[in-house]
Parts: C-alpha cells; sequence; structure tokens
C-alpha cells in the first residue's frame, strides 16, 4: 500500500469530510438585483458577465476597474461606461450589489479592497448563476446544498484514486467554495492558471506519445497554445467544436495555432453518449453548449463513431464532459490517452462526473487541479500508469 493510500481516511476526515456534513450557506443577489448591479472587471470574464446580464434581465448599472477607463462594449453593441470603484463620481450608487467579474485572482482581497472604498454588497459574480435563468445557459456557481448518503459515499471512494496530497488539497478547495464561497489558503500549492490542460504529470506522460491529440470543445485554440508551451507538439491535431463562430475563428488561425508540419482536422461534431438530437446555443463564445432551452436542434453522436486514436483526449464541453466520455469509452479503452477534462460546470461535478470515468478506466493515475477562482477551473487529469514505467 501507497503511502498516500495509507494517509487517505486521515485525509478524508480532515479536508474533505467537513464540508460534505457542514450546513451549505452560499450568498446569493436577491431583490437588489432589480435595481441593477455593478460589475467589477472589465476583462474577459467581465464581457461574459455583462452578456449574461444582458440575456438574463438584469439592469447593470456600470463597470468598475482600476485598470482601465471609459467605456465597455457588449456584445450587443451596448456601451457601459467604467468607473473606478475608488471615485467619488456621483452617479454611483454604492449601496447597489458588485458582482465581482475575476476569477483569477482570489475573491476575498477584491471584497475587502472594495468594501473599503465604499462598496458593501460585494459577491462573485458566479453567484448569479447559481440558479437556472431562462436567458443563458451558465451554471458554474451552483451550490453544494445538502449532500445525500450515497454522495458522500461516491466522493469518499473517488478521493482515495487521487494519485497526490495536491489534489487532495484542491479539491478541499473546490468543495469549500461551492459550499458556502469560502476560499482556502493554497499558498502551499498554489492555483496556477498557466498549468491549465498542461499540469506536469501530464505533460510528463505525454513526452514519448506525440502522434495525436484530440482537442473537445476546442473554442479558439487556447488549449492547442497552452501544450504548445509546454513542448508538446503533436503530429496530429482533431479540433472538435460544434459553435460555428469560433470553428470558422479556429479555420481562420489554423496555421498560428497548430505547430508547423502537423496534420490538422477541424470538427463540427456534438458530442454524447450516443446518437440523439439536442438543443446547442451557440455564439456564446466559451458558453456556447448543449441546452435544453435552445431553438437550435443538433446531431449528436459518440467519439467512438469518429475512428481516432489520441494519445490526449482534452474534453471542456460545459457540462456534457461525462457524456462524451461514456461515448469515447472504447476508443478510451483501445487508445489509452491521457485525459484532461473540465468537472465544474454543473452540481455533478464534485461526484459522478469524476468518479464516473475512474471506474470506467482502470489503470490510471487520477489528479484534480484547480485553475482559477470562485470554484471554476477545475479540471480531473488521467495519466495511464505504463507511462510511468
Amino acid at each position: 500500500m501507497s503511502a498516500l493510500a495509507t494517509k487517505a481516511p486521515a485525509l478524508f476526515a480532515e479536508l474533505v469530510e467537513p464540508w460534505l456534513i457542514a450546513d451549505s450557506a452560499a450568498q446569493e443577489f436577491h431583490a437588489a438585483l432589480k435595481r441593477g448591479i455593478y460589475i467589477y472587471g472589465a476583462g474577459e470574464l467581465g464581457a461574459l458577465a455583462l452578456e449574461y446580464c444582458e440575456a438574463c434581465d438584469i439592469r447593470v448599472l456600470g463597470v468598475l476597474d482600476r485598470a482601465r477607463s471609459g467605456s465597455i462594449r457588449s456584445e450587443s453593441g451596448r456601451e457601459y461606461a467604467i468607473f473606478s470603484p475608488d471615485s467619488a463620481v456621483k452617479q454611483l450608487l454604492r449601496t447597489a450589489p458588485v458582482a465581482v467579474a475575476i476569477a483569477t485572482l482570489p475573491f476575498g482581497p477584491i471584497r475587502e479592497q472594495l468594501n473599503a472604498a465604499g462598496w458593501n454588497s460585494v459577491l462573485p459574480f458566479y453567484n448569479l448563476t447559481s440558479r437556472s435563468r431562462a436567458g443563458h445557459p451558465l451554471r458554474s456557481g451552483w451550490s453544494l446544498g445538502r449532500v445525500t448518503q450515497e454522495e458522500f459515499q461516491t466522493v469518499d471512494w473517488l478521493c482515495r484514486q487521487w494519485s497526490d496530497e495536491i489534489s487532495w488539497r484542491h479539491f478541499e478547495a473546490y468543495l469549500a467554495w461551492h459550499r458556502d464561497n469560502t476560499e482556502i489558503d493554497l499558498l502551499r500549492d498554489p492555483i496556477d492558471p498557466n498549468q491549465r490542460y498542461a499540469i506536469p504529470e501530464l505533460v510528463e506522460s505525454l513526452r514519448n506519445r506525440l502522434n495525436e491529440c484530440v482537442d473537445v470543445g476546442s473554442h479558439r485554440g487556447e488549449s492547442i497554445a497552452r501544450l504548445n508551451k509546454a513542448g508538446l507538439c503533436f503530429d496530429k491535431y482533431v479540433l472538435i467544436e460544434p459553435d460555428d463562430f469560433s470553428r470558422s475563428f479556429l479555420s481562420s488561425r489554423q496555421q498560428s495555432i497548430v505547430p508547423e508540419g502537423a496534420s490538422c482536422s477541424i470538427l463540427g461534431s456534438v458530442l454524447g453518449s450516443g446518437k440523439h438530437m439536442t438543443g446547442f446555443e451557440q455564439g456564446l463564445g466559451y458558453c456556447s453548449q448543449v441546452w435544453s432551452e435552445s431553438n437550435a436542434v443538433r446531431q449528436v453522436i459518440p467519439l467512438d463513431e469518429l475512428s481516432l486514436n489520441p494519445d490526449l483526449l482534452k474534453i471542456h464541453t460545459e457540462g456534457t464532459e461525462l457524456e462524451i466520455i461514456r461515448g469515447a469509452a472504447e476508443t478510451i479503452s483501445r487508445s489509452q490517452p491521457c485525459l484532461a477534462f473540465s468537472v465544474y460546470h454543473q452540481r455533478d461535478g464534485f461526484f459522478d462526473d469524476i468518479a464516473v470515468p475512474m471506474k470506467m478506466f482502470l489503470g490510471y493515475r487520477w489528479f484534480f487541479r484547480l485553475h482559477s477562482h470562485q470554484g471554476t477551473g477545475a479540471f480531473v487529469y488521467a495519466v495511464p500508469e505504463s507511462d510511468s514505467n
């Protein structure tokens, strides 16, 4: 028995169990939404927050940012003024809630700075997405709520599959945030956005396996750029992106995204566990996804039908990762690729979305990493044990 396996019961009791049995007390935006909110952060997540609020009829009073000024234009073409949160501009309604749309930094220090500047109601943007809203499919702000005995037992089992203590600590931080917005101090094993899709254990495993990379949910090729930077340049790339707009971008930038000399196929398939029709909402950037309320219907196929032989299979599809893995069971069992898949888009992401793949595919080492804050950027990585020999 490994040293980590011996420590597993104590690690579970210390790091994980308290969050599964604690009362959920996640903060939410309530009636104040009717008066309007400010968004803090004019970057990429701030742009998504504007798009989300417009789609869900949430009034935005303005955007707060310390590094930018002027205005920001949303995808709909509407312009919003950018204010310094420290300014004394008369039109600023400081009693209004502020939604922090920054996930690259811890939330706590940002809230403290805004409180010190006179903003009393400061909450994470993703708390807005804790409940289903008719206008937009984003649900990454889900709350843990009451954990059933079956879920508890599933988490107990899956945690014992982690291959390092960093996975335990990052998983604790993931649970703590989704329990009540508690931020766990990860100074010892910090969140590293630059390692998304390319943690050292996965990179080392792939050094001698660089034939085929299958990227499901390619968006604009961010994962390929991260892999390139880590020194992982494959001979063949299969980029699967159902959103027409993102796929068009990939096609136009293919030569700059894919390493020179490599072959590349860009597919528009919507993947799942089997063949059926589903709603798919596109035009939402990296939030484009399968959504039952979408008016656009698409054909779903399993990845197994594509006759691929990946050395790396990366999946980031806003909540359908497990269904895609089910539909790739034959491919994964045959090719034994390294796996990288996101688990933070829905509540199942703390139990079944992780445990089911672990039970489906033996002979792997499993790792859990957070690559951003506010409970997002949570990925599971699987490395074949044979690659460690």
